[in-house]
């Protein structure tokens, strides 16, 4: 289960920085989990060209695993 913690100031990030017309939130809050998984990276990185400013801008959240008894409870802190 993966719990997201002040999400809505990564999303007012993304929507500042991004060149991307509105994009479903669910899709990219899975996207972040999808790229820490892949990267163990705590931050959220869009490449110049997908930017406004046309330089790469990143977003740092907290990544913590709480596991009990084979359970996996996953916190993103933004």
């Amino acid at each position: 289960m993966v719990n997201y913690v002040n999400q809505e100031a990564f999303f007012d990030w993304y929507d500042s920085v991004s060149k991307a017309a509105h994009t479903d939130k669910s899709t990219l809050l899975s996207e972040l989990f999808n790229r820490y998984c892949q990267t163990g990276e705590e931050h959220y990185t869009l490449s110049a060209a997908q930017t406004k400013s046309g330089q790469e801008e990143s977003f740092s959240f907290r990544f913590e695993n709480i596991g009990c008894c084979g359970a996996s409870t996953v916190f993103i802190y933004f």
